[in-house]
């Protein structure tokens, strides 16, 4: 198969999986506001909720997530950033008897990494030209 077959493919997976990620999750949890826009640019339909509350705390904002919802997917950025994002707020969360959808998170990153993007809001320009 060729690689944009492949990377074709593995995009129309992606927003498959978007689409009816809202089954599986109560929330998504994204860096911030571009990253809301590329999954509703997708189809995604599940709640999304941004790290990037001003004036909020780490363990205020998990502390106000948690009290609203019980199964969460963290969907950090793939880069160091945010798999420390992601190790934080898990560990957190689960602190917490929230249900983390780790299995979730890493068919995600399998998909975005053949896609070739490791940024959520990425997933927009690559959209484009892919023509999905």
């Amino acid at each position: 198969m060729k690689i944009n077959q492949k990377r074709k493919k593995a995009m129309d997976e992606l927003v498959s999986l978007l689409k009816e990620i809202h089954c599986y999750v109560d929330v998504i949890i994204v860096e911030g506001a571009r990253d809301i826009k590329a999954l509703k640019n997708f189809g995604c339909q599940a709640e999304i909720e941004t790290l990037a509350h001003v004036g909020l705390g780490d363990y205020e904002l998990a502390e106000q997530i948690a009290s609203r919802y019980n199964r969460v997917l963290i969907l950090t950025d793939y880069d160091a950033e945010g798999i420390c994002l992601n190790q934080k707020f898990s560990s957190i969360f689960e602190h917490k008897d929230v249900k983390i959808d780790k299995e979730l998170r890493n068919r995600i990153r399998r998909l975005m990494t053949i896609i070739g993007v490791y940024a959520i809001e990425s997933l927009d320009n690559i959209k484009e030209n892919l023509n999905v």
